[in-house]
Protein backbone atom coordinates (compact mmCIF):
# COMPACT_ATOMS: atom_id res chain seq x y z
CA UNK A 1 0.00 0.00 0.00
CA UNK A 2 1.32 3.67 -1.12
CA UNK A 3 1.77 5.70 1.77
CA UNK A 4 0.04 8.95 2.43
CA UNK A 5 -2.96 7.49 0.74
CA UNK A 6 -6.65 7.31 2.02
CA UNK A 7 -6.36 3.84 2.57
CA UNK A 8 -3.35 4.43 4.04
CA UNK A 9 -4.30 6.78 6.66
CA UNK A 10 -7.53 4.56 7.28
CA UNK A 11 -5.72 1.76 8.38
CA UNK A 12 -2.90 3.86 10.90
CA UNK A 13 -6.07 5.35 12.24
CA UNK A 14 -8.20 1.86 12.45
CA UNK A 15 -5.58 0.06 13.33
CA UNK A 16 -4.52 1.67 16.81
CA UNK A 17 -0.99 2.46 15.28
CA UNK A 18 -1.47 6.52 15.17
CA UNK A 19 -2.76 6.15 18.99
CA UNK A 20 0.34 4.09 20.20
CA UNK A 21 2.70 6.10 19.03
CA UNK A 22 0.83 9.04 20.27
CA UNK A 23 0.04 11.04 17.90
CA UNK A 24 -3.02 12.26 19.45
CA UNK A 25 -0.29 13.94 22.40
CA UNK A 26 1.91 15.10 19.46
CA UNK A 27 -1.09 16.94 17.50
CA UNK A 28 -2.20 18.59 21.24
CA UNK A 29 1.28 20.01 21.45
CA UNK A 30 1.75 21.27 18.04
CA UNK A 31 -1.87 23.09 18.56
CA UNK A 32 -0.61 24.48 21.90
CA UNK A 33 2.46 25.51 20.64
CA UNK A 34 0.81 27.38 17.30
CA UNK A 35 -1.97 29.07 18.68
CA UNK A 36 0.10 31.88 19.88
CA UNK A 37 1.39 32.89 16.44
CA UNK A 38 -1.95 32.62 14.71
CA UNK A 39 -2.91 36.40 14.42
CA UNK A 40 -6.65 35.24 15.11
CA UNK A 41 -8.52 37.28 17.93
CA UNK A 42 -10.17 35.53 20.68
CA UNK A 43 -13.56 37.56 20.05
CA UNK A 44 -13.28 36.07 16.23
CA UNK A 45 -16.75 35.25 15.04
CA UNK A 46 -15.88 33.51 11.33
CA UNK A 47 -15.26 30.50 10.30
CA UNK A 48 -11.77 28.15 11.09
CA UNK A 49 -11.06 25.02 9.21
CA UNK A 50 -8.05 22.50 10.32
CA UNK A 51 -7.13 20.95 6.98
CA UNK A 52 -5.80 17.25 7.59
CA UNK A 53 -7.36 17.79 11.59
CA UNK A 54 -6.29 13.71 12.16
CA UNK A 55 -8.44 12.39 15.26
CA UNK A 56 -9.45 16.30 15.82
CA UNK A 57 -7.44 16.27 19.16
CA UNK A 58 -6.45 20.13 18.25
CA UNK A 59 -10.35 21.08 18.42
CA UNK A 60 -10.71 21.59 21.99
CA UNK A 61 -7.42 24.17 22.21
CA UNK A 62 -8.68 26.20 19.58
CA UNK A 63 -12.48 25.97 21.16
CA UNK A 64 -11.31 27.17 24.50
CA UNK A 65 -8.75 30.00 21.86
CA UNK A 66 -11.58 31.24 20.02
CA UNK A 67 -15.12 30.31 21.68
CA UNK A 68 -17.01 32.76 19.33
CA UNK A 69 -15.70 30.89 16.39
CA UNK A 70 -17.52 28.49 13.94
CA UNK A 71 -15.18 25.43 13.54
CA UNK A 72 -14.61 22.85 10.76
CA UNK A 73 -12.59 19.97 10.56
CA UNK A 74 -11.46 18.12 7.31
CA UNK A 75 -9.36 14.91 6.75
CA UNK A 76 -8.48 12.49 3.81
CA UNK A 77 -9.25 9.60 6.29
CA UNK A 78 -12.93 8.03 6.55
CA UNK A 79 -11.83 6.71 9.72
CA UNK A 80 -10.63 9.86 11.30
CA UNK A 81 -13.81 12.01 10.40
CA UNK A 82 -16.54 9.31 11.62
CA UNK A 83 -13.64 9.14 15.17
CA UNK A 84 -13.86 13.19 15.31
CA UNK A 85 -17.45 13.03 15.04
CA UNK A 86 -17.79 10.80 17.97
CA UNK A 87 -14.87 12.62 20.15
CA UNK A 88 -15.72 16.25 18.94
CA UNK A 89 -18.82 16.81 17.03
CA UNK A 90 -19.96 18.99 19.89
CA UNK A 91 -17.44 21.13 18.80
CA UNK A 92 -16.76 21.30 15.40
CA UNK A 93 -18.32 19.87 12.19
CA UNK A 94 -16.29 17.33 10.37
CA UNK A 95 -16.17 16.39 6.75
CA UNK A 96 -13.97 13.77 4.51
CA UNK A 97 -11.80 15.02 1.34
CA UNK A 98 -8.92 16.18 0.22
CA UNK A 99 -8.15 19.68 -0.99
CA UNK A 100 -10.64 20.14 -3.91
CA UNK A 101 -13.69 19.70 -1.30
CA UNK A 102 -12.44 22.56 1.05
CA UNK A 103 -15.37 25.13 1.69
CA UNK A 104 -15.35 28.62 1.55
CA UNK A 105 -13.92 29.72 4.74
CA UNK A 106 -12.47 32.54 6.68
CA UNK A 107 -9.12 31.07 7.82
CA UNK A 108 -7.54 27.77 6.85
CA UNK A 109 -5.07 25.76 9.41
CA UNK A 110 -3.02 22.82 8.00
CA UNK A 111 -0.63 21.46 11.31
CA UNK A 112 1.64 19.60 9.94
CA UNK A 113 0.31 17.90 6.66
CA UNK A 114 2.23 19.34 3.51
CA UNK A 115 5.06 17.65 4.48
CA UNK A 116 3.15 14.92 3.25
CA UNK A 117 1.59 15.89 0.09
CA UNK A 118 3.38 15.23 -3.14
CA UNK A 119 2.15 18.56 -4.90
CA UNK A 120 2.09 20.73 -1.75
CA UNK A 121 2.53 23.86 -4.07
CA UNK A 122 -0.89 23.57 -6.01
CA UNK A 123 -2.50 22.49 -2.93
CA UNK A 124 -1.54 25.96 -1.09
CA UNK A 125 -2.14 27.81 -4.12
CA UNK A 126 -5.81 26.40 -4.12
CA UNK A 127 -6.37 26.53 -0.38
CA UNK A 128 -5.61 30.02 -0.77
CA UNK A 129 -8.47 30.73 -3.13
CA UNK A 130 -10.85 29.27 -0.40
CA UNK A 131 -9.71 31.68 2.17
CA UNK A 132 -8.56 34.72 3.59
CA UNK A 133 -6.00 33.51 6.19
CA UNK A 134 -3.99 30.35 5.52
CA UNK A 135 -1.79 29.08 8.30
CA UNK A 136 0.28 26.15 7.16
CA UNK A 137 2.68 24.56 9.86
CA UNK A 138 5.39 21.88 8.57
CA UNK A 139 8.88 20.53 10.19
CA UNK A 140 11.55 23.25 9.82
CA UNK A 141 14.43 21.92 7.36
CA UNK A 142 13.91 18.33 8.15
CA UNK A 143 16.37 15.38 7.46
CA UNK A 144 13.80 13.42 5.59
CA UNK A 145 16.29 10.70 5.28
CA UNK A 146 14.71 7.29 7.05
CA UNK A 147 10.99 9.14 6.72
CA UNK A 148 8.81 7.74 4.00
CA UNK A 149 5.84 9.67 5.01
CA UNK A 150 7.37 13.02 4.89
CA UNK A 151 8.09 14.18 1.02
CA UNK A 152 8.90 17.69 1.43
CA UNK A 153 11.36 19.67 3.68
CA UNK A 154 11.22 23.35 4.67
CA UNK A 155 13.07 26.43 5.04
CA UNK A 156 11.39 30.14 4.90
CA UNK A 157 11.58 30.66 1.00
CA UNK A 158 9.99 27.20 0.35
CA UNK A 159 6.71 29.24 -1.06
CA UNK A 160 8.01 32.15 -2.37
CA UNK A 161 6.09 31.66 -5.95
CA UNK A 162 2.69 32.06 -4.26
CA UNK A 163 3.81 35.67 -3.22
CA UNK A 164 4.21 37.29 0.06
CA UNK A 165 3.48 35.44 3.34
CA UNK A 166 4.67 35.84 6.95
CA UNK A 167 7.02 33.46 8.36
CA UNK A 168 7.94 32.56 11.83
CA UNK A 169 10.07 29.24 13.08
CA UNK A 170 9.13 28.36 16.53
CA UNK A 171 10.24 25.21 19.13
CA UNK A 172 7.70 22.70 19.02
CA UNK A 173 7.21 19.67 21.66
CA UNK A 174 5.07 17.66 19.58
CA UNK A 175 7.82 16.39 18.61
CA UNK A 176 9.45 12.75 19.80
CA UNK A 177 7.03 10.16 21.52
CA UNK A 178 7.37 12.10 24.63
CA UNK A 179 9.00 15.11 25.49
CA UNK A 180 11.48 13.93 28.03
CA UNK A 181 12.62 11.58 24.81
CA UNK A 182 13.15 14.14 22.83
CA UNK A 183 14.99 16.29 25.95
CA UNK A 184 17.25 12.95 25.96
CA UNK A 185 17.89 11.84 22.69
CA UNK A 186 18.69 16.12 21.97
CA UNK A 187 20.03 18.41 24.60
CA UNK A 188 21.89 14.86 26.53
CA UNK A 189 23.37 13.12 23.72
CA UNK A 190 25.05 16.68 22.80
CA UNK A 191 27.35 16.62 25.73
CA UNK A 192 29.03 13.45 24.14
CA UNK A 193 28.56 14.24 20.45
CA UNK A 194 32.15 16.07 20.06
CA UNK A 195 33.73 13.19 21.78
CA UNK A 196 32.49 10.62 19.52
CA UNK A 197 33.45 13.41 16.55
CA UNK A 198 29.37 13.57 15.92
CA UNK A 199 27.72 17.19 15.14
CA UNK A 200 25.75 18.76 18.00
CA UNK A 201 22.53 18.22 16.81
CA UNK A 202 19.87 21.24 17.44
CA UNK A 203 16.41 21.04 18.84
CA UNK A 204 13.69 20.34 16.04
CA UNK A 205 11.61 22.87 14.94
CA UNK A 206 8.26 23.88 13.03
CA UNK A 207 7.88 27.10 10.59
CA UNK A 208 4.94 28.49 10.41
CA UNK A 209 3.67 30.56 6.98
CA UNK A 210 1.15 32.74 6.99
CA UNK A 211 -0.74 34.02 3.91
CA UNK A 212 -3.63 36.69 4.20
CA UNK A 213 -5.43 37.68 1.34
CA UNK A 214 -8.45 40.23 1.64
CA UNK A 215 -11.36 40.08 -0.19
CA UNK A 216 -11.82 42.15 -3.29
CA UNK A 217 -13.09 45.62 -2.68
CA UNK A 218 -16.74 45.76 -3.42
CA UNK A 219 -17.13 47.70 -6.43
CA UNK A 220 -19.11 51.10 -6.53
CA UNK A 221 -21.85 51.19 -8.91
Amino acid sequence: MNVNTKEYWDGRFSSGDWESKLGRNQTRYFAKAQVKYFRISRDFTGSILDFGCGLGDAFPIYRRAYPRARLLGMDLSEVAVDMCNRRYGDLARFMQGGHAQVPEVDVIISSNVFEHLDRDIEVARYLLTRCTDLYITVPYKQNLEGDPEHVNTYDEHHFRQLGEYNCSVFRSDGWGPRRWDLWFHIHAKNLIRPLLGKNIRTPLRQVMFHFHRPPPAASLS
